[in-house]
């Protein structure tokens, strides 16, 4: 399971990372989603900063979005291909603004896992209705 959810965990990575700075609303939001989902549940939660620091340094690597698009591949299975698109849209909705290199790695996760874009649309859409600030 562990492969798995460190592949979810680099799916948020890499959302996170496309306006080019990990927020400490992200980062909140990333620990929240891995202390309280039924797919992380074994997850030893201190394991986290060292995941991300590890698919962090890979996207800042030479090739590193493709490298970081494998390694998801690989490791999170296509019917986990939506927990990832919501993940990913968690993390995003999180900060409250959707930049367009945002967009651009939600557009690479459909392509990715094969997700509609009618499923795309509600999953991105039940993350802003989680995430709207008073």
């Amino acid at each position: 399971m562990s492969a798995l959810q460190d592949g979810l965990i680099w799916t948020m990575v890499l959302a996170s990372a496309a306006d080019r700075d990990l927020s400490p609303a992200e980062i909140e939001t990333m620990r929240d989603l891995v202390e309280h989902l039924p797919v992380f549940r074994g997850f030893k939660v201190d394991r986290l900063p060292k995941v991300t620091e590890t698919c962090a340094a890979t996207l800042m690597a030479d090739g590193g979005l493709d490298k970081v698009s494998v390694f998801i591949r690989k490791t999170v299975p296509k019917r986990f291909g939506e927990t990832a698109y919501a993940l990913a849209c968690d993390l995003i909705a999180s900060e409250g603004q959707v930049r367009d290199t945002e967009i651009g790695v939600l557009d690479l996760l459909a392509e990715v896992f094969d997700i509609d874009s009618l499923t795309c649309a509600a999953l991105e859409t039940a993350a802003r209705a989680r995430y709207v600030k008073p």
